[in-house]
């Protein structure tokens, strides 16, 4: 085993400019891993920058994925915030992924669920189980997944066992689609497919899709 105490390494793109950046206060390497304490992980996308932070993590030499542990937070540069305890980087396919409860903020938007898969270079993450979003100023919907959030198509897609609450009603359906407006990032239009059913003051109504 090899002990350093402060530790920096940069990955480079085709053309010559730095495209992701690693460092952290102490390291050991073993063979083709380095194991990593306090990470700062700085990824450069094209016109935005992701920064992780992990309490600890394993950095493969070969294939440069990282394997990140305990209290992870990542941030990017247009305001989005991930926390979870567990992910993994893939180098090849820029993609984080985590079977672990993750909570993510952007702007008016919660969203909670369990397992994840994001890119962050293409602005769009999937929870795959137990999926909990928050909408300022009112509106809950919760979904047993998967669901997948777009921000650069400004779409979000709820799938089975999807209720929507806000403050006169609750709207259950089999799928839910919801369109962001671009500018505010609040919702423009809901649409609701499969076994629809609204209950409005004690009153139950069963619909077909519907837009609103």
């Amino acid at each position: 085993n090899q002990e350093v105490y402060s530790f920096k390494v940069q990955g480079f793109n085709n053309e010559k400019k730095v495209c992701w950046g690693l460092e952290g206060k102490s390291a050991s390497v073993v063979m083709d891993e380095i194991n990593i304490t306090d990470l700062k992980a700085v990824y450069y996308g094209d016109d935005m920058t992701l920064t992780i932070f992990a309490d600890r993590a394993v950095y493969d030499k070969a294939t440069q994925d990282i394997e990140l542990k305990d209290n992870i937070v990542g941030r990017t540069s247009d305001g989005s915030q991930l926390v979870t305890d567990y992910a993994k980087w893939n180098a090849r396919t820029e993609e984080i992924t985590t079977d672990s409860l993750v909570l993510i903020k952007r702007e008016n938007i919660t969203c909670r669920g369990k397992g994840l898969v994001t890119k962050p270079r293409l602005k769009w993450v999937t929870f795959r189980n137990d999926v909990e979003v928050d909408i300022v100023p009112d509106k809950k919907i919760v979904c047993s997944g998967p669901f997948e959030l777009d921000h650069i198509k400004n779409i979000a897609i709820f799938n089975n066992d999807v209720k929507i609450t806000d403050k006169d009603s609750e709207t259950f359906t089999d799928r839910l689609t919801v369109y962001l407006d671009p500018e505010t990032n609040k919702i423009a239009r809901l649409v609701t497919e499969g076994n629809v059913r609204v209950v409005h003051r004690g009153k139950i109504e069963d619909m077909g899709k519907i837009s609103f």
